[in-house]
């Protein structure tokens, strides 16, 4: 595993629970608002696995939640390997992923190794392109969408909204992507010079903004949430 980076404590990433956090390194993806620029990119030391397991054991008694973040978890050829060991000794493990991967996603779902997902979605599927500089993931993202509306898990989808990638046709297709699942949640995005790509064309909504796509939404999802 390439880890890139480790938060002891996180009272945001793991709903309703205290976590630990492991960030891995590298993305398939390159979303220009993304704020992990040097872990997309692969840059900075790596941390040594027995190390982070000495360290989580010894914490456990207080904490034993944990959010494996990226870049794109899944990209980790031993990322099944690394969880399976986690839920061996105890721990509440809690998956982000971008969903591009949805044959690894379901090997973890059928094993029951994660206790909760949460997917981004970028956009609606005619605009991810755009979004994410890359092409060819459609049908893999609507798979991992319906593995996750199949599978009796504790999931979200989430998605980041800015101005200048997001448009009201994609707004309208998320709302179909998201029909009748368990929980959306809408994630303002916060831009500054340390985005993966800035670019003068995005902005960030107002919180007010923000709360009327909510209201959006609401119809579409058993239940909204909206991280500002």
């Amino acid at each position: 595993m390439e880890i890139l980076g480790f938060q002891k404590l996180s009272l945001v990433d793991y709903p309703e629970k205290l976590c630990s956090v492991v960030f891995t390194g590298g993305c398939n993806f390159r979303c220009p608002y993304c704020h992990n620029k040097s872990i997309v990119n692969q840059c900075g030391d790596t941390m040594d696995e027995e190390k982070l397991e000495k360290t989580l054991l010894k914490r456990n008694k207080y904490i034993s939640n944990l959010c494996i973040s990226g870049g794109e978890p899944t990209l980790q050829k031993d990322l099944v390997s690394f969880i399976k060991n986690y839920k061996n000794l105890g721990f509440s493990v809690k998956l982000d992923t971008n969903g591009s991967n949805p044959a690894m996603l379901k090997e973890l779902l059928e094993n029951k190794y994660v206790d909760y997902v949460a997917m981004d979605l970028k956009t609606s599927l005619d605009d991810y392109e755009r979004v994410t500089g890359k092409s060819g993931f459609e049908k893999k993202i609507m798979r991992s969408l319906k593995l996750l509306k199949t599978y009796p898990i504790d999931y979200e989808f989430r998605t980041t909204f800015v101005k200048g990638m997001m448009t009201v046709k994609s707004i309208e297709g998320l709302k179909q992507m998201v029909h009748n699942s368990n929980r959306f949640v809408l994630q303002r995005g916060r831009l500054n010079n340390e985005v993966l790509l800035p670019n003068k064309e995005m902005t960030s909504y107002t919180k007010e903004e923000m709360e009327a796509l909510k209201e959006e939404f609401r119809s579409f999802v058993k239940e909204v949430r909206l991280n500002s």
